[in-house]
């Protein structure tokens, strides 16, 4: 027998009050009774000795003290420990990527599964219960608290692996829900590594001689002018070599041959290319047999090769042109005689005082000191942008930041700072509906943003000619970061690992847009999307390329790469410690291992029964 809280036997000093009121207790009572009725009692106890006189005027005081002792007995939470051949079983199922590597036509993944359906067979048929945790990229039960073999088989049929890294701290947080509705039961991991330090959590390796080489990384340097490529590569489980193929562009380099020692890496660089740009690059291993084919390829694309077309309409572009020009990704074409203005094909419209007579039908929208003195040439096309200016202001004026703290703040304003700024002239924004503030002149909206269901349009209040804004070294910073808002990228970025969420976005001008995914294991899938911008979740390894069609009939590629982690392409390895589910009982650490039974309800239908004695004893002595 155990005792869950050994502090209860504390409850023994109600003894000492029990002691307390029998002391104190009147002994006698004052009765008048006739002489001859002492006689006659006298006479009947002298006739007769009765044995165990003491014990029954006693009994009260006897059960009473017996009822005080099975109480603080009771506090402790007394459990009996039962007898167990196999015991619950909590069964962590690592469901990562390299679970997937086959040696001789099996994987450690499907020998955890059969192994699993063993141990519930045995498990549940000595009387135990038997739970079986997923952990993949999320934690989740595949069978909770089960008494049924067969279900436990049905579900394991149903699992399969993912190709992301095992969250194994969620699936141990999960086993915690378990351990507190049975402390006792037992934790078991099936994985395919090691640990130096596994605490109370029984681990099993499955792994079977699996062994890999992977592509571990991609990088392009450009050095005089021209790329130099350079492959990391390791090899897990066993020595090996291999001969690692380039492709640039579509064109294919020589192939370099290398070695690595099992467990090492080995970096192979490409450094004698005459290759001054590229767009896409590709190393792939050749003459390869490992275990797992996830890794052996690796794609790197150019982040800096999607491109925006820009329209600038202004009677001086200067500033504005040369600010455009050096943010990189803008083509800009400046409107003059023999360019006309053009209300579609591009994916920002910049009108530096001027306000077309018709709104472009497609792309994001500058308007940079929109003219308002002519209420018969712009008054009216103002409201159609939500605005409405009240007169101009000439003077000595200081801009400062609205101090907001939307996303769309921090990005026009990341890096930029507005001491000193001056500004001479400015026109007062009396109405803009449904913009955001994002500066201020002299105290007055003068930088506004808004967002239409992706179609943005920003409006700056003061022509750049009559401030020394443009001569600002934050002005170039400025316009990079308005641009970024306005010119939100396809993809953030061109490499992401298996099991990551990408957001993809589509252009304001865009009218339709697919995803297309070559996987590492070969297959294709293609997706057509009909939102601004959508989350693409848990994406496997592969290439992806996202095509976008503009209203101008202009197509736009973007492309990623999704690699599988790092960690799982390391076969064999020892990680360091393993997180324990972690059970308290009352504030202490459970460290039992047998299967326990509370009685303390048992003993409390017993006090009921004392209870009823010692209440009929009472009456029986004082009635």
């Amino acid at each position: 027998m155990k005792l869950a809280a050994p502090l209860g036997f504390l409850g023994l000093l109600s003894i000492i009050g029990l002691i307390l009121i029998y002391i104190l207790k009147p002994k006698y009572q004052d009765k008048k009774v006739s002489s001859t009725y002492i006689w006659k009692l006298s006479l009947k106890y002298a006739k007769r000795k009765v044995p165990w006189q003491w014990l029954k005027s006693s009994l009260l005081f006897i059960i009473q003290l017996f009822i005080f002792v099975a109480f603080a007995f009771m506090l402790t939470r007394p459990n009996v420990v039962l007898a167990s051949t196999h015991g619950e079983k909590i069964i962590v199922l690592d469901a990562s990527a390299s679970m997937t590597a086959e040696t001789s036509e099996t994987s450690p993944f499907e020998r955890s599964k059969k192994e699993i359906a063993s141990l519930a067979d045995a498990t549940i048929g000595s009387g135990n219960k038997f739970t079986v945790i997923i952990a993949a990229d999320e934690a989740s039960f595949a069978v909770r608290r089960t008494d049924s073999a067969g279900f436990v088989r049905q579900k394991l049929s149903e699992v399969d692996c993912t190709l992301t890294e095992p969250n194994i701290t969620a699936a141990m947080e999960l086993a915690e829900v378990v351990l507190v509705e049975n402390p006792y039961a037992e934790v078991h991991l099936y994985t395919d590594h090691d640990y130096d330090d596994s605490g109370k959590v029984t681990v099993h390796n499955m792994s079977k001689n699996e062994w890999n080489v992977a592509i571990l990384d991609l990088t392009a340097k450009r050095v005089d002018g021209k790329y130099v490529f350079t492959a990391e590569i390791a090899s897990y489980g066993q020595s090996s070599e291999f001969s690692v193929g380039l492709n640039v562009d579509g064109k294919a380099q020589v192939p370099k041959l290398a070695s690595c020692s099992a467990n090492g890496t080995v970096k192979v660089v490409w450094d004698n290319l005459n290759v001054t740009g590229y767009e896409n690059a590709k190393v792939s291993l050749q003459g390869v047999t490992d275990t797992f084919s996830y890794d052996n390829d690796f794609q790197l694309f150019n982040s800096n090769t999607e491109r925006f077309q820009v329209q600038l309409v202004s009677d001086d572009p200067g500033f504005l042109l040369r600010s455009l020009q050096a943010v990189g990704t803008c083509d800009v074409i400046v409107v003059n005689e023999s360019t006309p203005a053009q209300t579609s094909g591009f994916d920002l419209y910049v009108y530096d005082g001027y306000l077309p007579e018709d709104r472009p039908t497609d792309g994001t929208v500058w308007l940079v000191n929109p003219p308002f003195d002519e209420v018969e040439y712009s008054g009216a096309l103002l409201k159609d942008w939500g605005l409405s200016f009240n007169s101009r202001r000439v003077g000595k004026f200081n801009l400062s930041s609205s101090g907001g703290t939307s996303e769309t703040y921090k990005t026009i304003m990341r890096s930029v700072s507005l001491s000193n700024v001056l500004v001479t002239e400015f026109s007062e924004i009396e109405t803009f509906d449904g913009y955001e503030t994002i500066m201020l002149c002299d105290g007055n909206p003068i930088l506004l943003a808004k967002n239409d269901d992706g179609l943005k349009t920003v409006v700056l209040g003061f022509d750049i000619h009559k401030s020394d804004i443009a001569i600002n070294p934050y002005f170039p910073i400025l316009v990079k970061n308005i641009c970024t808002y306005a010119l939100t990228p396809t993809v953030a970025g061109t490499i992401y690992t298996a099991g990551d969420t990408v957001r993809i976005n589509a252009r304001a001008n865009a009218v339709s847009m697919t995803v297309k995914a070559v996987y590492a294991n070969g297959t294709e899938e293609e997706k057509q999307i009909s939102a601004y911008s959508i989350d693409l979740e848990s994406l496997a390894p592969g290439s992806y390329t996202v095509t976008q069609v503009l209203s101008s009939g202009r197509i736009v590629t973007n492309n990623f790469f999704v690699r599988i982690s790092q960690g799982e392409s390391a076969f064999g390895r020892t990680e360091a410690i393993l997180k324990n589910p972690v059970v308290f009982t009352d504030g202490v650490e459970n460290t039992d291992s047998k299967d326990t039974k509370e009685i303390y309800i048992y003993l409390a239908a017993a006090m009921l029964v004392i209870v009823c004695i010692e209440w009929g004893l009472q009456y029986r002595e004082q009635f």
